[in-house]
């Protein structure tokens, strides 16, 4: 069976140490376009965010977003999964009170934070191209929809803010997704529920779907299809789970293997 929908993560994986794109990867997307290949941009961003990186192919992609809990397919929103606010009000009131980490509420109309340092509004920016500053996060419960809520730490996100959230994964899913970086969502949205979400939606199955990734938010897209690859600069965890390794992030990896596989 030959590959029908392929999903790839940005930060580690498309993107190089740089934060740069493969000059590559626009006439590949054309490419595969063409064999009737579906590609799909599989990111902890925000939807609003990623389209600014893509613009010149936007189009011609779909967007699993906010590590899978608002999904966009040809700019329409097909899948969207909001938090409990009681969840959200309990996690927001213990994150305050520990030191030098930053919670950000990720909603469909844009990303909320309430503290300006510099510091975490760089890192915040990086990822959130709609991002608003209040005064308080509560209020926002009110006017959007929150299907992610995302917490910076300026340390070490392993031992220090998932340490400190995890007891949360009983109602929610608490999930490391980079060095600094800790994701909350609701249990079962990840990338890989939404991976199935595309392949049904297409008819497509296990055995005709790719997917390139490198932390641990990717996990479960990878045992959602049969071309799972882990970049060669992937957490250790994440190449135990994948049937194919792809060169480093610096190495244009993605386009690479992609290029191997359909033989361009």
């Amino acid at each position: 069976m030959a590959v029908k929908l392929i999903a790839a993560d940005m930060d580690g994986t498309l993107l190089d140490s740089n934060k740069n794109l493969s000059p590559h990867i626009f006439d590949l997307v054309k490419k595969l376009k063409e064999k009737d290949v579906k590609f799909a941009i599989a990111s902890g961003r925000q939807y609003f965010n990623l389209i600014n990186n893509f613009q010149e192919i936007k189009d011609e992609l779909i967007y699993i977003s906010d590590n899978g809990s608002i999904v966009y397919d040809k700019a329409k929103s097909i899948y969207v999964d909001e938090i409990n606010k009681e969840e959200v009000i309990k996690v927001l009131q213990d994150v305050r009170k520990i030191k030098n980490i930053y919670p950000i509420l990720c909603g469909v109309k844009s990303a909320y934070v309430e503290n300006d340092n510099e510091i975490f509004l760089e890192n915040a920016r990086m990822y959130y191209a709609k991002l608003e500053i209040v005064d308080d996060l509560m209020n926002v419960l009110e006017k959007d929809k929150i299907c992610k809520l995302a917490v910076f730490d300026m340390e070490d996100a392993e031992k220090n803010a998932y340490k400190a959230l995890e007891k949360y994964n009983e109602n929610l899913l608490v999930c490391l997704s980079g060095h600094n970086w800790v994701d909350l969502m609701n249990p079962g949205v990840n990338k890989g529920e939404a991976i199935k979400i595309l392949q049904e939606n297409y008819n497509i199955s296990y055995d005709e779907t790719m997917a390139f990734g490198d932390y641990l938010n990717d996990f479960e897209m990878m045992k959602n299809c049969k071309y799972s690859y882990a970049m060669e600069n992937a957490h250790p965890k994440l190449k135990e789970v994948c049937n194919y390794r792809a060169k480093s992030n610096d190495e244009d990896g993605v386009v690479e293997a992609i290029k191997e596989y359909f033989q361009l």
